[in-house]
């Protein structure tokens, strides 16, 4: 199964600033004037060795994640990383083309997962199927008003896609094609859901918007962590944002390092950027959770990754 990042970032989009561009200019021509760089065969082995803040951009469309097969399509969370997604899959250019029907689930509701899906194509185009998925029982009116004449020109329902609504049950699991999905209730506002994807001895667990005590991440979550080959996880704070923001409903870096050593996870996948959050801050908040792994975890092979639009992995 191929899992891939469409929107890293919490909260709210965070579009490269101009000041942001030029900070990353202005670094990285400063580095090559270290390095005496003059000839342009030069450039591609410069731009490998350039500082991750400066080599790339974490991006800065909110939550959408996907895994697929050859058969089925799984996009996990609507946020402004799903625009760019629908535009893929109407030119063909991601999943099977022959293929017009898609599953769509939610953590929850809140608008950072769900403002992207008015810019979803598939949804206004006639002979596309979604399946919505949440576990809130009354999303399809929250949908719906999203997109209601006061905040936006056309309506969901007036759409021409095939719309299918699903209100999951904590707890059953259900079937899509050949992925077995199963889901916990995380610690979040009005609640988010984390999910367990399984399919061919395959695990991946998408759990964002979610705050934990360090025993509770341990004692509650373990379980259903376990044995993953990829967690992705909630780090939009550190520790000291986290105490200026309790009850906001979200983690640490470190807090997920806890959580996937004690369930055995291959992969740490850190998601939810915080808006505010340069990528040279991402990195720092990266690295500090790793001097936290081999300090507490001494020993541990545990792989720590910061999530990336366009990150893809293939299980």
């Amino acid at each position: 199964m191929k899992l891939r990042f469409w929107g890293v970032r919490g909260s709210i989009n965070s579009p490269l600033s101009p000041e942001n561009y030029l900070s990353k200019i202005k670094g990285v021509l400063e580095q090559a004037v270290k390095e005496g760089i003059s000839e342009k065969t030069d450039l591609d082995h410069f731009i490998a060795q350039l500082p991750g803040e400066l080599k790339t951009t974490f991006g800065g469309n909110t939550s959408c994640v996907t895994i697929s097969d050859d058969r089925d399509l799984l996009i996990f969370d609507a946020g402004t990383g799903i625009r760019n997604l629908g535009s893929q899959l109407i030119s063909g250019n991601f999943f099977n083309p022959e293929i017009d029907e898609y599953n769509l689930i939610f953590s929850h509701l809140h608008l950072d997962h769900i403002n992207g899906l008015p810019f979803f194509t598939p949804v206004h185009f006639p002979g596309k199927k979604i399946r919505f998925f949440s576990h809130h029982e009354n999303f399809e009116k929250m949908l719906m008003l999203q997109q209601n004449s006061d905040f936006f020109p056309v309506s969901l329902e007036s759409r021409p896609s095939n719309k299918e609504f699903n209100v999951l049950k904590e707890g059953h699991d259900f079937s899509i094609g050949n992925f077995v999905v199963r889901s916990k209730k995380l610690n979040h506002p009005n609640s988010s859901y984390s999910y367990s994807v399984e399919k061919d001895g395959k695990k991946i667990v998408y759990a964002t918007d979610a705050e934990y005590t360090a025993n509770s991440v341990l004692d509650n979550y373990a379980d259903f962590y376990r044995n993953a080959d990829i967690l992705i996880f909630d780090s939009q704070y550190n520790f000291n944002e986290l105490a200026q923001r309790y009850s906001f409903g979200h983690s640490t870096a470190e807090i997920g390092v806890d959580a996937a050593v004690s369930a055995n996870v291959k992969k740490l996948l850190l998601f939810h950027h915080n808006h505010e959050s340069s990528d040279r801050k991402i990195i720092e908040m990266k690295n500090s959770s790793i001097k936290y792994l081999n300090e507490k975890h001494p020993g541990s092979d545990l792989d720590i990754i910061i999530s990336n639009e366009g990150m893809e992995f293939n299980l």
